[in-house]
């Protein structure tokens, strides 16, 4: 699918060439026109109706309101296994699994390309983080490396879900298991980890979902704990209403730590509407990136970090990586920074996520570990970045206009090589 011809964009032939066209970054015309792009979370007539009916109620507060119960039991059926308890974000659902299964160790393993939200918690429970690097291949935690660390010290491991990729490691889940090991997934950027994968739920304790307005759900700030533990459950509770209990009895409970996580009412009203369609989602989701990968797949140097064809994985958006030595670059961030300023001034809203592992994030802990210790977590923040916008109302249409812009800048490094970064040879 590397060759194709619309209306108002030159054709391509099947090696991908295009005209030597000025880049957008030099001055050129941008290939994606103004205001083609539909930022996500694509708001609709619909959500605003459902927000009104909200207000209209009078009735703000998760105790009064059944909207929350009705989102959470909704959001079970969908997923297939476990109950669901809504709070206030994705990380709020971290933190409360980490405080209910912290008196099995003093310890969590977990990734250090990872997101600062979701190791956060792991201090604010007492805990220390054991940070081991990443496979390659998956862009996710390195079982091998991950069940090297288990000890007796270890309360649990959390799996990190990033960009949408559905992580399995089942070797480290079966480790872990076997170690009393509690066994944490966030999938706040992957909701389809909620569902079977393969026939199979994953083998975890707790799932931490994540309803923010960047993620499947859009709905703005609240979050969800999935798990089969009833005592789990009743902890969610105790902590994220510290003084009002789900019947709307008045309950302070001494033990609750008075997190207050409660879940937004007029957040769980778009996320109930979101969740009606998710699957059309997910599915435009897959079948833009597939677009856009057939399209751009022969590009010298460019790699997705996991497969696209894949139909478990959610595709937050589409994260890709580049290899600077083969488009003539030195190895480190250069070749990245530059696509991506190129890209972004063609119109392709592709972003970098972060340039650091976590901990170097994160005040407490980042004198406790060296960049250097993680190298392929290092490999990936200098190489990867990503192409956002490719959920509904975007189509196939607007991918073939992202696959121009990339031709467009390949062919501009084809030509030029490395200097072109530089400005030494407007393209």
């Amino acid at each position: 699918m590397n060759e194709f011809d619309a209306p108002g964009r030159k054709t391509r032939n099947v090696a991908g060439a295009v005209s030597d066209e000025k880049l957008a970054v030099f001055g050129g015309k941008p290939v994606v026109p103004p205001g083609r792009v539909k930022p996500w979370p694509a708001a609709e007539e619909r959500h605003g109706d459902a927000l009104r009916r909200v207000v209209e109620s009078g009735k703000y507060h998760r105790v009064n309101h059944p909207i929350v119960g009705d989102l959470e039991q909704s959001l079970a059926r969908w997923a297939g296994k476990g109950q669901v308890r809504a709070v206030g974000s994705g990380t709020a659902a971290i933190h409360i699994v980490l405080d209910y299964f912290k008196e099995r160790g003093e310890q969590v393993v977990t990734a250090a390309l990872n997101w600062p939200g979701a190791v956060g918690p792991i201090k604010m429970c007492g805990l220390k983080p054991v940070f081991v690097d990443v496979d390659m291949n998956l862009a996710a935690i390195d079982q091998k490396a991950a069940v090297g660390a288990f000890g007796a010290d270890v309360a649990a491991i959390l799996i990190t879900h990033l960009f949408g990729n559905n992580v399995a490691v089942p070797d480290g889940r079966t480790a872990a298991r076997a170690q009393g090991i509690a066994v944490i997934d966030d999938i706040c950027q992957s909701i389809g980890g909620a569902r079977a994968i393969g026939g199979a739920h994953l083998d975890a304790d707790a799932l931490a979902l994540s309803g923010n307005g960047a993620k499947h759900l859009g709905a703005g700030e609240l979050g969800f704990v999935i798990t089969e533990e009833s005592d789990l459950i009743e902890h969610v509770d105790r902590v994220s209403l510290s003084s009002s209990s789900r019947s709307g009895a008045r309950i302070f409970s001494p033990s609750s730590q008075g997190y207050n996580y409660r879940p937004n009412v007029f957040s769980a009203s778009i996320a109930k509407l979101r969740l009606a369609e998710m699957d059309r989602q997910l599915q435009i989701r897959r079948d833009n990136c597939n677009v856009l990968w057939e399209m751009i797949g022969g590009l010298g140097g460019l790699f997705p970090l996991f497969d696209p064809s894949d139909c478990d994985h959610s595709m937050l958006n589409f994260s890709l990586r580049v290899e600077p030595e083969l488009l003539g670059f030195a190895p480190g961030p250069a070749a990245r920074n530059f696509i991506v300023e190129a890209l972004h001034a063609e119109g392709v809203p592709v972003c970098v996520w972060l340039t650091k592992p976590v901990f170097e994030y994160l005040p407490d802990i980042r004198d406790d570990w060296k960049a250097a210790e993680f190298p392929n977590t290092v490999t990936l923040l200098d190489t990867m970045f990503y192409v956002s916008e490719i959920a509904p109302p975007n189509d196939g249409e607007l991918m073939e206009l992202y696959a121009e812009a990339f031709h467009k800048v390949w062919n501009a490094l084809q030509r030029q090589g490395p200097k072109i970064a530089l400005g030494v040879l407007p393209g």
